[in-house]
């Protein structure tokens, strides 16, 4: 394994959180400049200091303390590495007599490290002997130190940028884990930093809500930016209802003040914790937002695009400011706010009337192009901004090519199965016909990808999981239609890259009676294969018998509050059309509103007779 750099998991994001604890008045414990100066607080000299060569090993633990120091402002005015091996003995022997120093001393030498040149690596002789037999030290006396001890000693870990390669500041947070509970404000938000941190949550996340539910409004939006961070960097959803809306209100309130990182971090959070009670203060957030659009960095526009994603929700007006702010700057956008702000346009299916998504959409095959460093190393991105594309119906076949070509899948998934995006690609360019002549996904791998990516069809007798409410709908409606046409109706992924099956009918209008699909020519089940009338209806095919695909509109695939589906269900009725089906949809609120079997077989009766004219 290549050596560390030694100042590591050093980025903006994390010395911002650290600044919003250092610059507040509360008593945060923190290491101030101050103390490390008391460190190098005597005079510097040239010369190597003589008892660091020639030194005695009956030093009580107060002089071998300051022959450190000494040590150390030599290396620091001289920018001598402490890596040197005239210092070898002289370090060995202070790591074995650590154990002996007090508390003071062995928070002070944690600080001296931070006043030496940086080394070349974390693992360069003497440096790596004395940090680490430090982290052993440290994590010795967890137990016996107080809670403001323990933050202390991890800030001080933190800064030496040693917080995730030690054991320390991990075994110290789960002690802190036990306490958080009773917190006073500062030291949860502390406690929280140092989560965010190492990106680990504790054992016990529920608890950080529930001390933050009451002390809330005793936090500054900074401080509840920091504890943002956390909750999402552990990938630990916020599930109060009633702290969830006590953010949204503190938020939209500072909008007009709050900085960009702040804000990113509350949208990041509310985005990963919103469920549908919360629609109604997302929806006002939507609209609080849009006067911000041009105050704040594009990335901060990126986060404002994808709030409403996961809950299906779009302020279109908000949506439109935030691609024309992109349509100006996007060659300074990076392929992954690319990748997202694509997500965006192909998830909320929106026709601006200014068309600036059009214009985007139009715009990225060539600008890709000329990313092909960045493509390089983040290759998902590159086949994610395929597959959203495709669903604006836009395509390059060259790209296109380029990303099913075996030796970009293996870059792109070095080991196992290609994700679910290449399912949609493989399948998007089979649709295309002749026009498209480029590589393919394996038939092995499109069967593998058909098993793993597609759930299971529904069945009450022998069902291999538990039904959900979506999949007791499809078995009612398929029951409800074999009642009313007097068959036997089939469930199929006539779609495989769509994990959801539908009800699949054959009707002849010359007879005027339902057809039976041929068992004989259609694959077997999660085969991956495209299903299309050949192979349902085999021999039968004819022009005057339709295959009707009946499918379920879920509330996840229709926009809220909009008329309008989601990209991907649009795209999804299209291909279904593409490969000479009829689809039928039916939206899940419509039939659960039905009560009655009766009720139900007229409804069929009319969107039947409307689709098919049956």
């Amino acid at each position: 394994m290549p050596a560390l750099p030694a100042k590591v998991f050093v980025d903006f994001e994390n010395q911002y959180a650290h600044n919003v604890l250092s610059d507040s008045l509360k008593p945060y414990q923190i290491v101030r400049p101050s103390d490390c100066l008391k460190v190098a607080s005597t005079d510097t000299h040239s010369d190597t200091p003589p008892r660091v060569l020639h030194f005695s090993k009956n030093e009580q633990p107060a002089e071998l303390y300051a022959d450190f120091q000494s040590l150390v402002q030599y290396c620091a005015h001289t920018c001598v590495q402490i890596s040197e091996d005239r210092f070898r003995q002289f370090i060995a022997y202070y790591c074995e007599e650590l154990h002996k120093f007090s508390d003071e001393q062995l928070l002070g030498t944690l600080l001296c490290l931070q006043q030496l040149p940086t080394p070349a690596s974390t693992k360069v002789a003497n440096y790596m002997e004395l940090w680490n037999i430090l982290d052993i030290e440290c994590c010795r006396r967890i137990e016996r130190w107080s809670t403001a001890q323990l933050l202390l000693v991890s800030d001080a870990w933190y800064q030496l940028g040693l917080a995730r390669i030690g054991e320390f500041v991990w075994l110290a947070l789960r002690r802190l884990g036990r306490k958080v509970r009773k917190m006073p404000p500062e030291q949860l938000v502390q406690s929280m930093f140092l989560c965010n941190l190492l990106r680990r949550p504790v054992f016990e996340m529920f608890d950080f809500e529930a001390n933050l539910e009451q002390c809330v409004q005793q936090m500054t939006l900074k401080e509840l930016g920091v504890m943002a961070m956390g909750f999402f960097k552990t990938q630990t959803p916020i599930r109060s209802p009633q702290l969830l809306q006590k953010l949204y209100t503190r938020l939209i309130a500072q909008l007009d003040s709050v900085e960009d990182i702040t804000l990113v971090s509350m949208l990041k959070v509310l985005r990963y914790s919103s469920k549908l009670p919360q629609v109604a203060a997302l929806n006002q957030l939507l609209v609080a937002l849009q006067p911000q659009v041009e105050r704040v960095s594009l990335l901060t526009c990126l986060h404002m695009a994808l709030l409403g994603c996961e809950l299906q929700t779009c302020n279109d007006e908000l949506v439109e400011c935030i691609l024309l702010r992109f349509e100006r700057e996007l060659d300074a956008a990076r392929l992954k706010d690319l990748e997202r702000i694509c997500l965006v346009i192909a998830l909320f299916n929106m026709n601006t009337a200014s068309g600036v998504e059009r214009r985007l959409v139009y715009r990225f095959p060539e600008l890709l192009r000329g990313r092909i460093d960045e493509i390089l190393r983040y290759p998902r991105c590159y086949t994610n901004c395929l597959q959203f594309l495709s669903m604006r119906g836009v395509y390059d076949v060259e790209q296109l090519g380029v990303a099913l070509e075996p030796r970009f899948l293996r870059h792109t998934y070095r080991s196992g199965l290609p994700g679910r995006e290449y399912f949609h690609l493989d399948s998007f360019v089979q649709l295309l016909g002749s026009e498209y002549e480029g590589p393919r996904l394996t038939e092995r791998q499109r069967q593998q990808m058909g098993k793993l990516y597609t759930q299971y069809i529904p069945d009450r007798t022998h069902s291999r999981s538990k039904l959900n409410s979506t999949d007791r709908v499809l078995l009612e409606i398929r029951d409800a239609v074999g009642s009313l046409l007097r068959t036997t109706v089939s469930l199929k992924h006539v779609l495989p890259h769509y994990d959801r099956c539908d009800v699949i009918v054959g009707y002849d209008r010359q007879q005027q009676r339902p057809v039976s699909l041929n068992a004989s020519t259609c694959p077997e089940d999660y085969s991956g294969t495209l299903l299309s009338r050949q192979h349902l209806l085999g021999s039968k095919e004819a022009p005057h018998i339709d295959t009707l695909i009946i499918t379920v509109a879920g509330w996840n695939n229709v926009i809220r509050e909009k008329e309008r589906y989601t990209g991907q269900f649009a795209m999804k009725l299209k291909q279904l059309q593409q490969l000479g089906h009829k689809p039928i949809v039916i939206h899940w609120h419509e039939w659960r509103e039905l009560e009655t079997s009766a009720d139900r077989q007229n409804f069929l009766k009319r969107r039947l007779r409307q689709v098919a004219k049956i």
